[in-house]
C-alpha cells in the first residue's frame, strides 16, 4: 500500500509593464464601476486610468491544490496468480494562458473594437489623426490613450413602440456610441484546474501464458475553462416582464423579445451582452466512466494483446478554445452545455501482436537467408465513429448576437425521436442517400412577441405586422446526440533481418497501413439544418487509403 499527500502553491500571474485588467460585470447591478485595474496602473501616466487591485486582479493572489495518493495491491490467496489493484489521486494543472490572454485584451491597452454599429463608421477612421482631433483614432504605438478607457454606456431612451433602444453618452462597451468595445472577463477568485482519477482492477493468470485483466476506471475534472456570454439577453414576456431604466431614471418595462431590445434586456446595466462580452470562467467539468478489459500472451519474442474499452465520457466543453464561445444553447447556465465529449467512443477494440515465423526456422543456405526468420506484426482496431450535433445557425437570435458563438442547437420535428434522425441501411446506400433524415429535425421557429401571446412569422426573417423583426430562441436537441459510422484499420508489417558477419545488419521491412483498403467514413460534413440539400451527407473520408512502404536499415 501506498499513502501520499502532495501540496502545491500555485500563483496567479501578473504583468510586470501592467497591461492588464480585468471586469466584474456583476458589480454594474449596484451602480459601481466594473473595470477592474491594479493599482501599478496609477503610474502608468494616462489621464483617467486609476486602480486598486492586485497585479493579478484577482481577490486571491495563490490557489492551494491538495493532492492525496492512494494506491494498494493484494496478491489474492497468496498464490500469485490473482492480483487485485486500485488507486486514488487529486492532480493540478497550472493554469494555462488563456486567461492571460483575456486579461491582456482589455483597454486601453490592447482594446477589441466593433465599429459597425456607428452609421457611416469605417475601419479607416481608427487610422485618422489622433486622440486629440479624433476620438476614435488609435494612439500611436507605444503610446496608452485615456481616449481608449471603456466606460458603461447610457440606455437614453425607446424612441418608438417597436422597443428600439438608443444608447448615448460615452464611448464604451454599449451600441450606438462611437466606440463599441468587446470586454473580456476572468472570474476573480482564482483557482486551479484538478482532476481526480481513480481505478480498481483484477488480474489473473489462465495458464498458458495468458493473462486476462479487468477493471473500472474514473476520471473527473472541475474547475476547467470554458467560454461564453455568461450575461446573454434574458428572456421577457408578459408574464416574465424586465425592468430596466434609463439615463434620465425613467423606469420601461420589457414584455418582449426584439432585436431593437436585445441590448436593453442585458442583466448587467451598461454592458452589451448581447454581443459585445465573454467570460472565460472556470467552472467548467468533465465525468469519465469505463470498463477495461485485457487479454494477452507472451511467449519467447511473440505476444498477442485484445484490449477493449467500453466508455463514457461527459463534460461540458471538450476544447479549451480561448478566443470564441464554447457553450452550448443558453450562454447563461454552463450545464445547457452538458453533454457526450467531442472525443467519445463508447467501443473500442485495440488488437497487437507480433509473431516469428517459424516456416524455414531450421533451413540452411540461400533457402534460410531467403525464407527463414520473417516476423510478422500489425495493430488492429475496431471503434465507434466520433460524435456530432445538429445545429440551427439561425437560433437564439433573441438572446445572442448573429454568429456570436456557433454552437446552436436545432429541434426535432413534431413527432419524430431522436432514433429516428438517422437514416437506415447498408452503409455505403446512408452515405449515398443521407446519413441523417432531414424530416425529424426542424430549425427553430421564428417568433414575433407582441404583447398579448407571441406568434409564429408569416416571413421568417422579416418583421411582424406591428413592424418587430422576428428572432428566434434556442432548439430542443442537446450536444453530441449522435455518433459517425463505425470504423476499423488494420496496419500490419513483415520484417526480417539480414546479417553480415557479426557486427552488421540489413534490417528489410514492409509496411502495409490499412492493409484492405478499407473505407472508413468521416461524420457527416454539414450538421446545420439551414443548410439545405447538403444537410446530413457524409463527403468525407477518415484516415488513408491502403498505404505500401518499403524500407531498408542497415545497422553497423
Amino acid at each position: 500500500m501506498n499513502l501520499g499527500l502532495r501540496t502545491e502553491f500555485l500563483g496567479a500571474w501578473t504583468d510586470g509593464d501592467c497591461h492588464i485588467g480585468n471586469i466584474e460585470s456583476d458589480l454594474t447591478k449596484s451602480g459601481t464601476y466594473p473595470f477592474i485595474y491594479p493599482s501599478c496602473v496609477n503610474k502608468l501616466g494616462v489621464s483617467g486610468l486609476t486602480g486598486n487591485a492586485s497585479g493579478s486582479t484577482f481577490k486571491n493572489s495563490v490557489s492551494t491544490g491538495w493532492g492525496p495518493r492512494i494506491g494498494f495491491a493484494w496478491d489474492m490467496m497468496g498464490r500469485h496468480t490473482t492480483t487485485v489493484r486500485g488507486g486514488y489521486g487529486i492532480y493540478y494543472v497550472r493554469e494555462d494562458v488563456g486567461a492571460v490572454d483575456q486579461l491582456s485584451f482589455q483597454s486601453p491597452f490592447i482594446p477589441i473594437v466593433f465599429f459597425g454599429q456607428t452609421p457611416g463608421f469605417t475601419m479607416s477612421d481608427f487610422f485618422t489623426g489622433t486622440p486629440a482631433t479624433n476620438p476614435n483614432a488609435v494612439p500611436a504605438a507605444g503610446t496608452l490613450s485615456g481616449a481608449w478607457l471603456p466606460c458603461l454606456a447610457q440606455l437614453t431612451s425607446f424612441p418608438d413602440t417597436n422597443g428600439a433602444a438608443t444608447y448615448g453618452g460615452c464611448t464604451g462597451p454599449g451600441v450606438n456610441s462611437t466606440q463599441n468595445l468587446f470586454v473580456l472577463e476572468v472570474p476573480r477568485h482564482f483557482v486551479v484546474p484538478n482532476t481526480q482519477q481513480w481505478n480498481l482492477t483484477v488480474q489473473r493468470e489462465l495458464g498458458g501464458h495468458w493473462v486476462l485483466e479487468a477493471g473500472y476506471v474514473g476520471t473527473r475534472g472541475i474547475h476547467l475553462r470554458e467560454t461564453r456570454d455568461a450575461i446573454q439577453s434574458v428572456n421577457a414576456s408578459p408574464t416574465n416582464p424586465f425592468t430596466v431604466t434609463d439615463a434620465s431614471n425613467n423606469t420601461y418595462t420589457i414584455t418582449t423579445n426584439t432585436f431593437a431590445n436585445a441590448i436593453a434586456r442585458t442583466p448587467t446595466p451598461g454592458l452589451n451582452g448581447y454581443s459585445g462580452y465573454q467570460i472565460f470562467a472556470n467552472d467548467a467539468y468533465s465525468i469519465y466512466h469505463a470498463l477495461q478489459a485485457t487479454v494477452s500472451r507472451r511467449w519467447g519474442a511473440n505476444y498477442f494483446q485484445a484490449a477493449y474499452t467500453f466508455s463514457k465520457n461527459i463534460d461540458a466543453t471538450s476544447t479549451g478554445n480561448t478566443a470564441f464561445n464554447t457553450a452550448y444553447n443558453d450562454q447563461s447556465n454552463i450545464n445547457a452545455s452538458r453533454g457526450i465529449s467531442d472525443f467519445n467512443r463508447p467501443h473500442r477494440l485495440a488488437v497487437s501482436y507480433a509473431y516469428d515465423i517459424p516456416l524455414f526456422a531450421h533451413a540452411t543456405g540461400a533457402k534460410k537467408a531467403a525464407f527463414g526468420g520473417w516476423q510478422v506484426s500489425g495493430v488492429t482496431i475496431f471503434q465507434n465513429g466520433l460524435p456530432f450535433s445538429i445545429f440551427d445557425s439561425g437560433a437564439g437570435t433573441a438572446f445572442l448576437g448573429q454568429g456570436s458563438t456557433p454552437l446552436l442547437g436545432a429541434s426535432l420535428a413534431p413527432g419524430a425521436s431522436i432514433a429516428s434522425g438517422l437514416s437506415s441501411g447498408d452503409i455505403h446506400s446512408r452515405v449515398a442517400n443521407g446519413y441523417l433524415n432531414p424530416a425529424a429535425f426542424t430549425p427553430v421557429p421564428y417568433y414575433y412577441y407582441p404583447t398579448t401571446a407571441p406568434g409564429q412569422c408569416a416571413i421568417p426573417t422579416g418583421p411582424d405586422p406591428s413592424g418587430n423583426t422576428c428572432v428566434t430562441g434556442f432548439g430542443d436537441l442537446g450536444r453530441n446526440i449522435y455518433h459517425g459510422p463505425f470504423q476499423q484499420n488494420w496496419d500490419v508489417s513483415f520484417l526480417k533481418h539480414f546479417k553480415i558477419g557479426e557486427r552488421q545488419d540489413v534490417r528489410f521491412a514492409a509496411d502495409f497501413f490499412n492493409l484492405w483498403n478499407h473505407t472508413n467514413f468521416g461524420d457527416p460534413a454539414v450538421t446545420d439544418i439551414e443548410a439545405g440539400s447538403s444537410f446530413g451527407k457524409i463527403l468525407q473520408t477518415n484516415g488513408n487509403p491502403r498505404l505500401i512502404q518499403f524500407s531498408l536499415r542497415w545497422a553497423f
